[in-house]
């Protein structure tokens, strides 16, 4: 199982009605909150045991997932505004986690690539090809370079919720999926749950 913060925050994001955040610490209601906290994560990560190289790339890795949930989703919050977003060791890896209850992916990606079939196929467009939900721009590398980062290392993994969407990603990306019952009844919002092993 997950450590109770991170389920806690599983629960708030796939709860039907927006109940208050469990741990307000956890809590960003705006970006600049959210661009506060990461420094920590930063400094976190280098005296949980990640190199300084590591632990830049996994505060970028946040960085990207956490500025997502307010770039896509201005205007258009299922119920509550802004992100959950924290941090812990979890021996033998430290876990990010960062939740929004936004309007997801395929909502967001619609306004671009009208024919998404699905959850699945948007969330999976996200990570895999270069296309921004708010049309016209020409953006939408944030989750490609997530991916590049986590994937193809043996002490990296992921797992990505969106609506009734899930992808895993990097080695540890399956057996972290396995850890819990991840909420996929609701249409709204997005949870991602970052694990890179301390050495």
């Amino acid at each position: 199982m997950l450590p109770d913060a991170v389920a806690q925050c599983v629960e708030w994001y796939g709860s039907a009605s927006g109940q208050p955040v469990p741990d307000p610490s956890q809590y960003c209601p705006t970006r600049d909150v959210l661009e506060a906290r990461l420094p920590r994560l930063l400094s976190y990560a280098e005296s949980a045991g990640l190199s300084d190289g590591d632990s830049a790339l996994l505060t970028a890795v946040a960085g990207e997932i956490g500025n997502n949930s307010f770039d896509h989703n201005l205007g258009h919050w299922h119920d509550q505004p802004g992100c959950c977003f924290a941090f812990a060791v979890d021996a033998p890896a430290l876990l990010v986690w960062i939740a929004d209850r936004g309007r997801g992916a395929l909502a967001s990606l619609r306004s671009a690539v009208p024919d998404l079939a699905d959850h699945q196929q948007a969330l999976e467009m996200a990570f895999e090809q270069v296309v921004s939900g708010r049309h016209p721009e020409r953006r939408g590398n944030g989750l490609k370079f997530v991916r590049s980062v986590i994937n193809g290392h043996a002490d990296r993994g992921l797992v990505s919720i969106t609506g009734r969407g899930a992808l895993s990603l990097g080695s540890l990306g399956p057996a972290l999926r396995a850890r819990t019952r991840w909420p996929t009844e609701q249409d709204h919002g997005m949870l991602t749950v970052v694990a890179w092993i301390c050495t």
